[in-house]
């Protein structure tokens, strides 16, 4: 994919000088002893060579599923994301749902006082009127008593009239005879 196509002795532009540290050793330096170089020798050593196809392929596998595991995750906050505002909105309206029972049990809880007040103004003048009823009933009772009492007074002067002056006559012997 990204092979070199030309070398650098082609292009135009001349390569900079290395001013770095020289792999063999100059004037001042000493070199690798062979304890060193031992040390050394197990490591693998590192190629500055361009990657092959096999290795290229790997990378390119790994960008891959780098970018699909992103993805996912992405699309997991998009989806999360989604359902807590969705959750946010029902809990909204359940409050609202909650606050408008509310009002509506608070106006039928004053409605029902109201209606319990009327009533109750209502009993009052209907056991008002009962009284006044039953205070005239009463009354008319203690009258009567009165009257049934002159009645019955009358009566015991009539019974006594009669007996005083009816009934000794009647005692009498008859003036044609027996």
């Amino acid at each position: 994919m990204h092979e070199r196509t030309t070398d650098a002795a082609e292009t135009a532009i001349p390569l900079p000088e290395r001013q770095g540290r020289s792999y063999t050793p100059g004037e001042g330096q000493k070199a690798m002893t062979s304890a060193e170089a031992e040390r050394l020798a197990g490591r693998p050593r590192v190629s500055r060579e361009p990657l092959a196809r096999a290795e290229r392929l790997q990378l390119t596998m790994l960008a891959g599923l780098f970018v699909l595991i992103a993805a996912m995750l992405s699309a997991g906050v998009v989806a999360f994301t989604t359902l807590s505002s969705q959750i946010l909105g029902l809990q909204a309206e359940m409050h609202e749902e909650i606050g408008g029972l509310r009002t509506e049990i608070g106006d039928l809880r004053a409605e029902m006082h109201e209606e319990i007040g009327g009533l109750r103004g209502e009993m009052r003048e209907e056991i008002g009127s009962l009284r006044e009823e039953m205070r005239r009933l009463s009354d008319r009772t203690d009258q009567l008593s009165d009257r049934m009492g002159q009645l019955s007074e009358r009566m015991t002067r009539v019974e006594t009239l009669i007996e005083t002056r009816l009934v000794p006559a009647a005692d009498a012997p008859d003036p044609a005879g027996p």
